[in-house]
């Protein structure tokens, strides 16, 4: 695949970035991120964009590990069931 610089607007800045992913994956992938993003407007202005990215990335860990976890959970449910 063919690597292309990707700029991804976000509040008031813009970032730039590298990436061979699809076009529709990049796309979704930013919507996620700005769909996030506006429930954090609010607070931008008193903690900074760096503590919001933080809160975020926080929250997107948490919430991969409890599917993580929810995952394996329901995997050995299967199991036992067999």
């Amino acid at each position: 695949m063919m690597r292309r610089t990707v700029t991804f607007d976000l509040g008031s800045r813009k970032y730039k970035f590298t990436t061979t992913d699809p076009q529709k994956e990049v796309e979704e992938t930013m919507n996620e991120i700005r769909e996030e993003f506006k429930g954090y407007l609010n607070v931008v202005d008193k903690y900074g964009y760096d503590r919001v990215f933080l809160m975020m990335l926080l929250n997107n860990v948490h919430e991969k590990l409890t599917l993580k976890q929810r995952i394996g959970d329901l995997t050995k449910k299967l199991e036992e069931k067999d």
